[in-house]
């Protein structure tokens, strides 16, 4: 099997499909980790 090369971050990969759904589950928790310190600053200034 030939290597693919993501393009998101031109990493290469046997795998692409696989690659893609660590891409979007990364990016998910990134965007759940930043909500909920956004949310405890929030907190924090009342």
């Amino acid at each position: 099997m030939e290597q693919q090369s993501c393009p998101d971050c031109r990493a290469l990969t046997d795998d692409l499909a696989a690659h893609e759904a660590w891409h979007s589950r990364l990016v998910h928790d990134i965007a759940v980790a930043v909500d909920r310190e956004n949310k405890r600053r929030e907190e924090a200034r009342r």
